[in-house]
Formats: structure tokens, C-alpha cells, sequence
């Protein structure tokens, strides 16, 4: 099996060490410094205090020798009356006769020389009273004097000197060898207690640092689970105040923006999809109502340029036949400009005129185009507004010619014109066959014909230039239900610039 092989470091990655173990480490490395400052203030705390006890007893039994002489105490009686438990008494009196407490400390006169104050360890207390006779500066005759004679150990020691009134010198020594044993085995029992306390101590952080890292846990849990295409999943904090609940919702901040930024992409690429069906779509319907009146044009070009002279009395109706099919290439060429004009501005020339006189126009031109038909117009004889005469008719216009295609030769169209305070509607409604409800928002897409439309003339352009010149003026066109056969279809028209956007277009009522 080959083994895992630690990956190198990204130059300028961030660096990412084990936040537990660094907790872990620095918990434990702070409690066992912790640790070692309390058993050192312990240690020394209890080192001054029974060395403090010590020195209590020693002067206070040093204190009793003067009573205890008063009371009869002599000799050997008097150091036993003074010794005690780690303390030792030396009496020597004023004939040189020295008593002393048995021990192999006292008895050994190479350690009975207390240290020298250059290298001793422990104080040598001495009441300064007078000095002990045998000398002007306070020895003995032997030399061991309270200067230098006082009994005591090598090592640390508390010693006391007192001159009595008999002329008699006692010497008392605070054996300090206890404390040190005393010590000892605290400090071992200490440094024990403290190597356990420190083993507990680890174990008990990692599980507060496990249980602590638990929602970061989640967080990666979730971002796994996001990065195998759950993308609806978040962290969600319960404290959003805290440090990992501040993380955590930046974490879910950072993922909503994700998925915001990846729907807007899809969006994006499905409308650019579309858009690019459309055009295609739209290149191939216009392509194909082009070829009906190209068909036609080398059709009765052909027929000119081979039976024009042998049948000229044809020529006249293939004349004929070539106008039309040039008006309906033409017509066809120019909604197509219309259409790619209105998509990229659509350059309103906005004057104050009557869409009364607009819709007389529009009526009067379709009556003439179309004599058996019965158009009719009903409404105000003058309403006021701020728009583009041209585009109005152009819309008008369109809705008629559709009304024509799909009337009877002697069908009726009835144009109202209505208004409702700061909107216009202009209303034509013909007596064909209808527009079901499922196609009448589809009629206005590009190049949309409906099948029982086909048979008829036009490319199916009059709808969606006419929707489109009406929303660009504000207003819309829409097609509603009508009160009894045939479509209706409706212009909403703001009188003033401004004063209707899309959303406050109304409903046309259903007549």
C-alpha cells in the first residue's frame, strides 16, 4: 500500500494548523505552568510557616530558661526542662561545665561549629544580650561561645542564646531537618498530584475542544454537502453573535450569494438560449413568408420572359400579379424594420394631439381599403393627449387590417374610444372567428399565426409591432374576452407621458 504523502504548502496559502491540537497544547501547557506556580508559592508558603513555628518555639523556651533557673532547675535538669522535639539545648555554666542535649550532633565537636555567616544557610538568632564569659568577644574558653560555639548542624538551623543570671549561657538550636524532610515529600506528593491532575486535565479539554468544534464540523459537513449538489443546504446559527456564529452566517451570506450568482447564470444562459431560438426561429419564419412573394415575383417573371410575346394578352394580369406580390414583399420587408426599430429605440415623436382625429384617420383609411366591411366608430369626438400621431395610427392600423383578414367580405368592426381619467382605451372588435384562450398572449409573439389564419395574408408581425409601439408609449394592447363572437382586442394609452407604467396598465373589462 503506498503511503500518503503530506502535501507541500501553496506558496501564499493561508496557513491551517489543527485548531484542536493547538487548543489542546496550549490549554495543557497553561494549566501545568499554572500548576507549577501554585506548588512553588505551596512549597514556599509552608517552608516559611514551620520554619516560623520553629523559630516561635525556640525563642520561647529560650525565654523560659531565666523562670526555670528561678524555680530550682540546674544541670542536666534545666536542658531537659528546655529540649523538645527538634530542638536541642546546651548549658554551660559559669564554671565551664557544659550540659547539653545527647545526640550524636551535639556530641561531635567538628559539627557542634554552626556555620560561618558567609556560608551558612540559615539565620542565627541572637538576642543580643551580654556575652557569654570567657572572652571579650563572647567565646568560651573551648572556643564555642555564642559567637562561635552555638551548637547547630551543617545544614539550615534557627539558634538562640541567652545569658542567665547565674552567669550561665544556654544555647538552644532549631533543628531544621524536619522541615526539610517535611518539604521534600510535599514536593514529591505535589509533582505526583500534579502529573495526574495535568493527565485528567488533557483528557477533559479534548473533550470540551471536540464538543466545542462541533459546528464547525457541520459547517464542513455542509459544504460537502453542497459541493455534491445540495445547494438548498445552510448552516443556519442559533447564535449568530458568537465567533463561529458570525462565521457561520457569513458562511451561509456566501453561499446565498453563490447560488444567487449561479441562478442568475442559468437564467442568463437559458434567456441567451432562447433568445438565440427565437432568432433562429425568427430568421427561419421570416425566411420562409419571404419566399411566398419572391416565389411568386420569379413565377410571374418567368412566365413574362417566356410568353410575353406570344400572349400578350396576359401581360395585364401578370402585371397585376406583380404588383401584389412586390406590395406583400415590401409590406413584409417593412414590418421587419419596424420590429428591429421599436426592439432598439423606437424614437417616439411625442406632440399634443386628439386620438379622436387618430382614430377618425384610421377608421376612414380602413373603409376605404376594405368597402364591403362595415367599420364603425363610437366614442368621444375629442380626448386630448401627449403621444405619437404616426405610431398611434401605425397601431391602429395594424388592428384593423388583422380585423379585415379575419371578418366576413361584409363583416362589421366596431372601433370605441373611451377614457378613464388619465388613460385612453381604444377598443376594435371584429365578428371572425375568435382567438382562443390559450393563444391570446401568443398571438403577439414574432411571426405567430394562427393555423386558421394561415390561408389569409400578412406574416404575423401587426400584433407584436403594435403591442410593442403601445409599450413604448407607455400603455399596451391586450387581447380580452369579448361580449359576444369574434376577438377584441384593447389599447391602453396613458394621455400624458409618465402617468401609466406597465404594472398600472388596467384590465380590460370583459363586454
Amino acid at each position: 500500500m503506498t503511503p500518503l504523502r503530506r502535501r507541500s504548502p501553496v506558496p501564499g496559502a493561508t496557513p491551517t494548523p489543527s485548531l484542536r491540537w493547538r487548543v489542546v497544547v496550549a490549554v495543557t501547557v497553561a494549566f501545568a505552568v499554572l500548576l507549577v506556580v501554585v506548588g512553588f508559592a505551596v512549597d514556599v508558603a509552608l517552608g516559611q510557616r514551620l520554619r516560623s513555628d520553629l523559630s516561635a518555639r525556640v525563642t520561647d523556651r529560650a525565654d523560659r530558661a531565666p523562670s526555670l533557673l528561678a524555680e530550682g532547675y540546674q544541670g542536666q535538669d534545666l536542658v531537659t526542662a528546655l529540649q523538645g522535639d527538634s530542638i536541642r539545648v546546651r548549658l554551660r555554666t559559669a564554671d565551664g561545665t557544659v550540659y547539653q542535649t545527647p545526640g550524636p550532633v551535639l556530641d561531635d565537636p567538628g559539627q557542634m561549629r554552626p556555620p560561618r555567616p558567609s556560608g551558612g544557610r540559615g539565620p542565627r538568632v541572637d538576642d543580643g544580650g551580654p556575652p557569654a564569659p570567657g572572652g571579650a568577644d563572647g567565646l568560651g574558653p573551648d572556643g564555642l561561645g555564642p559567637g562561635a560555639g552555638a551548637p547547630g548542624p551543617p545544614g539550615d538551623a534557627l539558634v538562640v542564646t541567652r545569658a542567665l543570671p547565674d552567669g550561665s549561657t544556654v544555647t538552644l538550636l532549631g533543628d531544621t531537618t524536619s522541615i526539610t524532610q517535611v518539604r521534600h515529600q510535599l514536593r514529591w506528593l505535589m509533582l505526583a498530584a500534579g502529573l495526574v491532575a495535568l493527565a485528567v486535565a488533557t483528557g477533559l479539554i479534548l473533550v470540551v475542544v471536540r464538543r466545542a468544534l462541533r459546528p464547525l464540523e457541520a459547517m464542513v459537513a455542509v459544504a460537502r454537502d453542497i459541493t455534491s449538489g445540495d445547494r438548498g443546504r445552510r448552516v443556519r446559527p442559533a447564535s449568530p453573535s458568537t465567533e463561529l456564529g458570525r462565521t457561520a452566517e457569513s458562511m451561509d451570506e456566501m453561499l446565498d450569494a453563490l447560488e444567487a450568482a449561479e441562478t442568475a447564470q442559468r437564467t442568463a444562459a437559458e434567456t441567451a438560449r432562447r433568445a438565440e431560438a427565437d432568432m433562429k426561429r425568427f430568421l427561419a419564419d421570416a425566411a420562409h413568408e419571404m419566399r411566398t412573394p419572391i416565389a411568386g415575383l420569379s413565377a410571374v417573371a418567368e412566365s413574362i420572359a417566356r410568353d410575353g410575346a406570344d400572349r400578350p394578352e396576359r401581360l395585364a394580369r401578370w402585371s397585376d400579379l406583380l404588383v401584389r406580390e412586390s406590395r406583400h414583399a415590401s409590406r413584409l420587408v417593412d414590418d421587419l424594420l419596424d420590429m428591429a426599430r421599436i426592439d432598439d429605440d423606437p424614437a417616439l415623436d411625442l406632440v399634443d394631439a386628439d386620438l379622436a382625429t387618430i382614430v377618425d384617420g384610421a377608421v376612414d383609411r380602413a373603409a376605404l381599403v376594405h368597402p364591403g366591411l362595415r367599420i364603425a366608430r363610437h366614442g368621444p369626438v375629442s380626448v386630448p393627449a401627449r403621444v405619437d400621431p404616426g405610431r398611434i395610427g401605425q397601431i391602429l392600423t395594424n388592428l384593423l387590417e388583422n380585423a379585415a383578414r379575419v371578418s366576413d367580405p361584409a363583416g362589421a368592426i366596431d372601433v370605441d374610444l373611451t377614457t378613464d381619467g388619465h388613460t385612453a382605451t381604444i377598443a376594435v372588435t371584429d365578428d371572425g372567428p375568435g382567438v382562443d384562450v390559450g393563444d391570446r398572449e401568443r398571438i403577439f409573439d414574432r411571426l405567430v399565426r394562427l393555423d386558421r389564419a394561415r390561408d389569409t395574408p400578412g406574416a404575423g408581425l401587426g400584433l407584436p409591432i403594435a403591442r410593442a409601439l403601445a409599450r413604448a408609449h407607455g400603455g399596451d394592447v391586450r387581447c380580452v374576452q369579448p361580449s359576444g363572437t369574434g376577438a377584441r382586442f384593447v389599447v391602453f394609452l396613458p394621455t400624458r407621458p409618465g402617468e401609466l407604467s406597465q404594472s398600472d396598465v388596467p384590465v380590460a373589462p370583459t363586454l
